[in-house]
């Protein structure tokens, strides 16, 4: 089952967020570009990784850990990536010098950096490297460490014996001057390369066997690199960014406090104004999310998906506190998916993204978003749609999270929570702002509270036409719409 569509992963700008994921060796980004979640069934291995991310930011954080952490990172960072030329070895192939060479400056780093694990926690100890004496005996026989490479002459007496050979006539031919001579030395002298190379293919082919006979260790030990450049990563990120171990819930039963959506917070405090975090609750069923446009709607839904995401990845979310379960699927429905190339219009393409939620929500337990469902169709039937959507979900034993501006979608059966907005404000203050600053945009945004709170009430806030005054209403165009406000209260 495929756990989010591509479409959705840039909806949400996840991509944009692992952007920010620091790894050191083509180890490490190997394992983030193929990043898997974890799915339902697999809640130890997931407690396991936050326990793990735990325990090396715990270890980093100690003291006089700064040059060791430096060593180790430096190390991690001079993996080149070589697990075609080691699986090339078990498939029987002969490495030439350059190859041999990659192998043996890479067991020799292997051998640095399991110094250097042995300093881990042990808790972290399922990290160490085993090691690769065959490799290390074959390509580097005189146990300098030094990390180069030639085919030594100590490998073969036969081959010491053809390099002096060749050596002796290239000297005879540099010292003559009989043409003659010459060609009849450098015909000898081909005769002494050829068999030269024969001896050197020989000598490259044994090597090449050696290190097929520890190629399976060689592969689990560039795993476990991998693995280790991945974590210090996750741990890197999570203190960088002030992520916190979440609580893994075995119900369908999705909490979380002060959340935070890194965009808007970063792109806020560049303009020196201030982030206010999100929390939120939710089950089994439907959670419907009511406010006015401008209040935030679609930036609370990315903040908690994103944060999801994050949790199914493996790493620690941008929040202060969460408890989250593990979902087979996860859809991001969003009023931007008119698709040009099948002539869709937005309404179109929902309801054909509606018909394979439907599909998935028989295979298992997901966690479905809908931003401003039914937008694009007219205001009566998107309202009769929404309600609709949100009855038929909220009988799903899937965690779904709707977000509307029309009345009248919410029952007593359905979660209820509305964006704050401008509902503590004091208008007239605000209003008095405007006038003096003649920036109405900046000034409503600034004072627009995200927060999301539980709602008794079944209506949705009439932020829009305060926000419509505080912008700018034309007299006689404010006197006709207060009328239909009257008329409808």
């Amino acid at each position: 089952m495929r756990f989010i569509d591509e479409r959705s992963i840039e909806r949400i700008g996840f991509n944009r967020l692992l952007s920010r994921v620091e790894i050191l060796s083509n180890y490490g980004e190997e394992k983030l570009k193929n990043l898997k979640p974890f799915v339902p069934g697999e809640e130890e291995a997931l407690e396991r990784n936050f326990e793990e991310i735990q325990q090396f930011i715990n270890f980093s954080e100690e003291t006089d850990r700064k040059s060791f952490l430096l060593t180790l990172e430096s190390y991690i960072h001079r993996m080149k990536n070589i697990k075609k030329l080691i699986r090339m070895v078990e498939n029987g192939n002969v490495l030439d010098e350059v190859e041999l060479f990659e192998v043996k400056v890479q067991a020799i780093y292997m051998e640095k950096l399991q110094e250097c694990l042995q300093e881990l926690p042990a808790e972290l100890q399922g990290f160490s490297l085993q090691p690769l004496n065959k490799i290390l005996e074959a390509l580097d026989p005189q146990s300098d460490r030094n990390p180069t490479f030639y085919l030594y002459e100590s490998y073969s007496r036969q081959l010491t014996a053809l390099r002096e050979q060749r050596k002796k006539v290239e000297k005879q031919i540099y010292a003559t001057r009989d043409y003659d001579t010459i060609v009849k030395l450098k015909e000898e002298r081909l005769t002494f390369l050829v068999e030269e190379e024969k001896e050197e293919y020989r000598i490259r082919t044994k090597l090449s066997q050696v290190i097929a006979e520890e190629a399976n260790i060689y592969l689990e030990n560039i795993e476990k690199i991998g693995n280790l450049d991945f974590l210090i990563a996750k741990a890197k990120f999570a203190k960088k960014y002030s992520a916190h171990k979440p609580g893994i819930s075995r119900d369908v039963f999705f909490q979380i406090k002060k959340a935070v959506n890194l965009e808007l917070k970063e792109m806020l405090e560049a303009k020196g104004k201030t982030y206010t975090p999100i929390g939120i609750e939710l089950g089994e069923g439907v959670t419907i999310i009511t406010g006015a446009n401008m209040g935030g709607k679609s930036v609370a839904l990315k903040t908690i998906t994103e944060n999801l995401l994050l949790f199914h990845m493996g790493f620690f979310v941008i929040a202060e506190e969460a408890s989250l379960p593990l979902v087979d699927f996860v859809f991001f429905i969003s009023d931007d998916m008119q698709d040009i190339s099948k002539g869709l219009s937005t309404f179109g393409a929902e309801i054909m993204k509606l018909q394979e939620v439907n599909v998935f929500l028989e295979l298992g337990k997901g966690f479905v978003v809908f931003d401003e469902f039914a937008r694009g169709t007219n205001p009566k039937e998107g309202q009769k749609f929404v309600r609709a959507l949100a009855k038929f979900l909220n009988g799903k034993p899937s965690i779904s999270l709707i977000t509307t501006h029309f009345d009248g979608v919410v029952d007593s059966s359905m979660n209820h929570y509305q964006v704050v907005g401008l509902k503590n404000i004091d208008f007239e203050l605000l209003k008095n702002r405007i006038a003096l600053s003649n920036k109405s945009m900046e000034l409503i945004q600034e004072c627009m509270d995200f927060r999301l709170e539980r709602a008794s009430v079944e209506e949705v806030p009439k932020d829009a036409l305060n926000i419509a005054k505080l912008i700018g209403l034309d007299e006689k165009f404010n006197e006709v719409i207060s009328q239909e406000y009257h008329k409808e209260d």
